[in-house]
């Protein structure tokens, strides 16, 4: 199904227009049909003779219901943009035009209606302003067709053309990420909570269960409607009534979605939107850091805080990236197309379409990161492809631009041939720009490099210390260490990373502590210094005892003290041979083996219960769960 919205000015026939192409009477509402002008969206249906279905998105023209109008736009494949002869190009002529324009509508036609009313030169006239106004934009070279909605003359030649459209201009894609942006509620006798809307991006069919936003509840589809006929399932394009049974009617309201996505805690989690932005030549006030604006995408209308990116002022006619936080979290997908007005009064700034999806405003630091919404902002299915990979360095395969208006299929045939051509590969199930990893991998091998060449007695660098000396979150740093260590470029020991070949080394005043430490524990193997009498001599000799047990040249027991490992093997082997033989040990045992006060017997055998060499019963040990692997305590 096709969806042609009407736009322009109050009073110039817009309703009227449709009425006769259709023989439906888009203004529904008896406040509107009394006074005689569109308040809300009105929809009517048009066949076409080979039985191809046009709808009509009737949009009010008042300027208090521009935010009406947008709703409507907001779901349309061609607009129908409606001028009077008798009035010519008026206010809301020049807003709605704009709107479109900036929704990013790229098909359409001119109604010229109420022409007899009017000269034929003066026809002449207006077409020519009305060409000279639609200059360099979508509608430059769209026909303009002379009516009379009263007399209905020039409307076969309307309808002829309405009858091509259908294979002129697409409709919209299934991508498989259906949402039905809400723009009526109302409930049926017999049936219950019903919502409207045109749906986007995939099928809807009865049985099927759908998430309702901005609920966080699901509800199950008990009947589908289009155009006035009940269906079993409606594609992508269509005007589309839903009934829904299992969600509560106060959660079904205009500007919601009903959604096939059935988790949506991700855009509630990230609700702040990066935005690019371009402002209307006519915008009263530039777009400025912290102004609150209300943005409109699809039906939905929420105030929030604007922050800019790189700029300190989006001037009237100008381009730029903003960052808003809505006073509600908004389900929009990254390149839906928006519109953003002041409060008050209610003008429209401009408009654009969503890049990215952040969990809070980002701080001037982290700018640096974002830069891939600059590519981005050229709306093609590449850019988007790569930005994503230059966002994430390293992007999950199954997840790959689940946020964005794009299907899996397209974003996968984008994949394939920018890896054709050596730009992109993929690393497990990972995908990753070749150029942009070997700068990352680059950079992070030589921060570690540096930090070990500091340190050289550190047994590697953690996650945490690589994302301090990093421009990078967390979780890009894991990936990037998963990528080194898998293909070799690096090794992990513990928590530890470390490049290939390096060796652990002490050098100065780490070798001095580490030699005396080792020296006392030496002269002492069975009642050695406690581990605090060390660590109070400064940063050198706690570094020096870490490296003393990362080496394993002493075993640590307890909080207390370390015991040179020779000792410590010692003692797990007459422990292993006791147990072999007589199947359990007492601390005495102990104490009479090797000469220990009970001072550093309990602690050893408590050592040894952890690491469940032994097990403890009573004033007895026996045999623990790994007695017999031996790599688990020596």
């Amino acid at each position: 199904m096709l969806v042609i919205g009407t736009a322009g000015h109050i009073d110039h026939g817009k309703s009227s227009i449709v009425k006769r192409l259709t023989g439906t009477d888009p203004d529904r509402l008896p406040e509107e049909q009394a006074r005689g002008m569109t308040i809300d969206l009105g929809f009517a249906f048009y066949q076409t003779p080979d039985n191809q279905s046009i709808a009509f998105v009737d949009v009010p023209g008042h300027e208090r219901f521009v935010k009406n109008m947008i709703a409507g736009a907001g779901g349309i494949d061609a607009v129908m943009l409606v001028i009077a002869a008798d009035d010519g190009w008026m206010p809301q002529s020049e807003e709605h035009f704009q709107i479109v324009k900036l929704l990013g509508v790229k098909y359409g036609m001119v109604a010229l209606n109420k022409c007899d009313l009017v000269e034929e030169d003066w026809l002449e006239l207006l077409e020519k302003e009305i060409r000279s106004r639609l200059s360099g934009s979508f509608l430059s070279s769209a026909p303009i067709f002379r009516l009379s909605a009263t007399t209905g003359a020039g409307f076969e030649l309307l309808k002829t053309h309405l009858n091509t459209l259908p294979g002129i201009v697409s409709s919209r894609k299934d991508i498989g990420k259906a949402r039905l942006f809400v723009d009526r509620t109302f409930v049926r006798q017999g049936i219950g909570g019903v919502v409207t809307g045109t749906l986007r991006g995939g099928a809807l069919s009865v049985g099927q269960t759908v998430s309702v936003w901005p609920g966080s509840g699901q509800a199950k589809i008990r009947s589908l409607q289009s155009h006035n006929e009940d269906v079993g399932v409606v594609n992508p394009g269509s005007r589309t009534a839903v009934s829904l049974t299992g969600t509560d009617r106060s959660e079904l309201v205009r500007g919601g979605v009903i959604s096939d996505r059935l988790d949506l805690t991700f855009f509630k989690d990230h609700p702040v939107l990066a935005l690019s932005v371009q402002t209307l030549p006519t915008a009263p006030v530039p777009i400025e850091d912290r102004r609150r604006v209300l943005m409109i995408v699809g039906t939905t209308e929420v105030e929030g805080e604007i922050r800019l990116f790189d700029q300190e002022a989006i001037l009237p006619g100008e381009e730029g990236i903003a960052f808003f936080r809505p006073d509600e979290p908004v389900y929009g997908l990254v390149f839906d197309r928006l519109i953003l007005r002041l409060p008050t009064p209610m003008v429209t700034l401009g408009g654009g379409m969503i890049l990215d999806h952040l969990a809070v405003f980002p701080r001037r630091k982290e700018l640096t990161r974002l830069h891939y919404l600059q590519t981005r902002r050229a709306g093609t299915a590449n850019s988007l492809v790569l930005s994503e990979l230059a966002k994430r360095i390293l992007a999950p395969a199954e997840t790959f631009l689940r946020e964005a208006d794009i299907s899996e299929a397209e974003a996968s045939q984008e994949l394939v041939v920018l890896a054709a051509e050596g730009k992109v590969a993929r690393f497990q199930n990972w995908w990753y720009q070749v150029d942009l990893l070997k700068r990352e991998v680059a950079s992070l091998k030589e921060s570690i490099a540096q930090f070990l060449k500091d340190q050289p007695h550190l047994k590697g660098i953690t996650i945490g210390q690589l994302v301090d000396r990093l421009d990078h979150d967390q979780s890009t740093v894991e990936l990037l260490t998963t990528y080194l260590t898998a293909t070799g470029e690096m090794t992990r020991v513990s928590d530890f990373y470390d490049i290939v070949g390096r060796g652990v080394t002490l050098k100065g005043m780490y070798k001095e502590a580490h030699d005396k430490i080792i020296a006392a524990l030496t002269g002492e193997p069975y009642a050695p210094p406690t581990l605090q009498s060390f660590a109070s001599q400064g940063k050198h000799y706690q570094e020096a005892i870490r490296y003393i047990i990362e080496s394993r040249e002493a075993h640590k027991c307890g909080a207390e003290f370390l015991i040179i490992h020779e000792v410590w093997r010692e003692v797990v082997q007459f422990v292993r041979e006791r147990l072999n033989s007589v199947g359990s040990f007492a601390v005495t045992d102990l104490r009479d083996r090797f000469g220990f006060s009970r001072k550093y017997a309990i602690p050893i055998l408590e050592e040894a219960d952890r690491l469940k060499l032994t097990e403890r019963q009573g004033d007895l040990r026996i045999k623990g769960a790994q007695f017999d692997n031996e790599d688990a305590f020596l």
